[in-house]
């Protein structure tokens, strides 16, 4: 099989910073009963396998696999299970919390054994300021008459302060509590600040997190009121990184085409963070806001064909996000993996307890590359590739050429029907001229999408939907919103995008989301929206003003087949990670090392049959080999695998 030829020059005399091995983080689970459906005994007493109850430790194989990777930020209690979580019902006598075994001194024994620094989320949904501070009281403060929760602690086994510096307020904070409430972002912003200061009067050295953005909205949604108001009080603001949004059952498009669109990907995560950087400078007045990515993964909600959350291509995805949030510009304060053992998406699948065998999934494997064959001080590379185009979907834009801005095109259309409305139980509409007028009466929680109007759209293409919604004391943490989509609807295409959504009581409010259609779509149909998942629903919503109008995207420049960040330990050795994100062809590299003499190098290579290989059955369908490297001098030749994953280690006989 022939292959394509790249080159990558690495300087081992040019430093641009250290590294910042934070990035190498992830995320345990203390999902606790009653505060989140799926809250099972696995994770309120085991920790999702890491915590041992009977004999009150950390598994000693999960240590191990966490060590080997250089686990260094644990983040706990895990995710959404957070919303409604009551931490002091995980400290005290064990008797007194029979089912919550796996709690905060337990979590913090296991941060201990495996060398990891805690950050523990704060509920946004439950609790108050004062409760944050008796928090840090408890991690932090000296155990004396007048601190009862210090004192609580030491009772637990730890006389000492834990130390505790990190902390999160809130989780995805901006999608609700998944029952009955959800905040807007000023509610947010001055329940921040509230917390802040409540918990920095116990010790003025905690750093709180403000949640900023999801996945990658547009920055004005929620970002920016929250950054106007906590202003130069933010510790550090917090992204969650998930792309693409991908979760068809029927396999299409193929795995290889699903793959190749998110590895274009990292060039738009990468502008997100410049967006962001730009607007942290504007609203806060500083350059240093640092950001904390304490979540991400590829966002592939699904089984079939099979579960590509746990492929090898999923594997080199994350690793191209690491290497973008190693980039000292982008002032990435951690980052941490979604997430580290068993539940839907864990790199480690195994329970001790059940007698099972310990796998290392494919996502494993980018973080035990990085923990042995990469040094301390990022050096420049070049690279020089040839590249490939993507149109874009599934929440990643088109990359082609050099790139264009982008923008909105044509005139806007409007549907040439009125709605068309489908009875429903519980709910109350009627039009009235122009507008719909919607009335929740039924005491559910309602899935509402029982009114639509369609319009013609053009396939493969990118348009903008725009419409006004008024509610009056609309209950619940879901909203009235518009969804558009493929118009043979959701079920038949998994396609469709959704406006912000509004709630309680407010006057007519412009709502917009952007949207991509399908490669066979010939209409989209535009639905009047209150999701379910919020609770019980009341009152009333108005929907007017549907249009939708094409959009020229913006376009990111073609993609590179060939990725790589490099690094240097001391003066006698250079590492590079190299991604050949060709699915089919190896690639030949060349590499040229300036600024010191290479005496021999070491290849180490992630790689499997198929982009969509996994351990799940075969647990060495993904593996890490070491290959050979020949004559190697100052210019040497590599050659990777299609669709893979390279560590290089270069030695020097000496500095030059």
């Amino acid at each position: 099989m022939p292959a394509l030829q790249a080159r990558v020059t690495l300087y081992a005399d040019r430093p641009v910073g250290k590294v910042n091995r934070w990035v190498f983080g992830n995320n345990m689970l203390g999902y606790q009963k009653g505060g989140w459906p799926w809250a099972e005994p696995v994770y309120h007493d085991r920790g999702a396998g890491i915590w041992d109850p009977e004999r009150r430790r950390p598994v000693p194989e999960m240590v191990t696999l966490a060590k080997n990777i250089g686990l260094t930020v644990a983040r706990y209690p895990g995710g959404c299970g957070v919303h409604l979580f009551d931490w002091k019902k995980t400290v005290g006598p064990l008797e007194s919390r029979s089912e919550q075994q796996f709690g905060l001194p337990e979590f913090l024994l296991c941060c201990q054994a495996m060398g990891a620094v805690p950050l523990i989320t704060l509920a946004d949904y439950y609790g108050t300021a004062q409760d944050a501070a008796d928090l840090v009281e408890y991690l932090n403060a000296r155990a004396r008459p007048g601190k009862p929760w210090a004192q609580l602690r030491a009772k637990d086994g730890h006389p000492g302060s834990w130390d505790v510096r990190w902390f999160e307020y809130g989780n995805e904070t901006e999608h609700g509590d998944h029952r009955e409430r959800k905040m807007s972002p000023i509610e947010y912003a001055h329940n921040y600040l509230q917390y802040r200061r409540a918990m920095k009067a116990v010790d003025e050295r905690i750093r709180l997190g403000a949640v900023v953005a999801t996945g990658f909205p547009r920055l004005d949604e929620w970002a920016r009121p929250v950054l106007q108001i906590i202003g130069k009080e933010a510790d550090f603001v917090i992204h969650h990184s998930y792309i693409p949004q991908y979760s068809r059952e029927d396999g299409i498009p193929d795995a290889e085409e699903l793959f190749a669109l998110a590895f274009a990907s990292p060039d738009q995560i990468q502008a997100y963070y410049d967006d962001l950087r730009r607007l942290l400078r504007e609203t806060t007045g500083r350059d240093n806001v640092p950001i904390a990515v304490t979540e991400f993964n590829g966002h592939f909600v699904q089984e079939k064909p099979v579960p590509y959350r746990h492929t090898l291509g999923n594997a080199l995805l994350n690793a191209e996000m690491l290497r973008v949030f190693l980039k000292p510009e982008n002032r990435i304060l951690m980052a941490n993996f979604w997430q580290f053992s068993n539940e839907y998406w864990g790199m480690v699948k195994g329970y001790t307890h059940l007698g099972e065998r310990l796998v290392k999934r494919p996502q494993y494997y980018p973080f035990e590359l990085y923990h042995h064959h990469f040094g301390d001080e990022l050096i420049r590379v070049d690279v020089d590739s040839p590249r490939f185009e993507v149109e874009g979907g599934y929440g990643v834009m088109p990359a082609r050429g050099r790139g264009q801005r982008g923008g909105l095109a044509g005139k806007p259309l409007e549907p040439t029907r009125g709605w068309q409305i489908t009875p429903v139980q519980g709910v109350e509409q009627r039009v009235e001229g122009k507008v719909l007028a919607v009335e929740f009466t039924g005491g559910e929680d309602i899935n509402y999408y029982h009114a639509r109007v369609v319009l013609p759209a053009k396939p493969n293409t990118l348009y903008r939907l725009r419409g006004w919604v008024k509610t009056e004391s609309l209950t619940s943490s879901r909203g009235a919103c518009f969804q558009i989509g493929d118009a043979r609807g959701w079920l038949a295409t998994r396609s469709a995008a959704i406006t912000p959504e509004v709630t309680g009581t407010h006057d007519w409010t412009l709502v917009e989301v952007d949207y991509r259609t399908l490669a066979d779509t010939r209409e989209v149909e535009v639905l009047a929206r209150r999701l379910e998942g919020g609770g019980v629903v009341s009152g009333k919503a108005w929907y007017r003003g549907v249009q939708i109008q094409e959009m020229v995207p913006r376009a990111f420049p073609a993609v590179p087949y060939l990725s790589a960040i490099a690094s240097r330990r001391g003066r006698g050795m250079v590492y590079a990670m190299l991604v050949n994100k060709h699915l089919r062809l190896p690639l030949k590299v060349e590499v040229r090392v300036e600024g010191f003499e290479p005496r021999g190098a070491t290849l180490w290579v992630l790689t499997g049959e198929r982009i969509d290989s996994t351990n799940e059955s075969n647990p060495d369908a993904v593996r890490v080999v070491r290959l050979p490297v020949e004559k190697v001098g100052r210019t040497f030749t590599v050659e990777l695998p299609p669709h893979s994953m390279a560590a290089l280690s270069v030695s020097s006989s000496r500095e030059t």
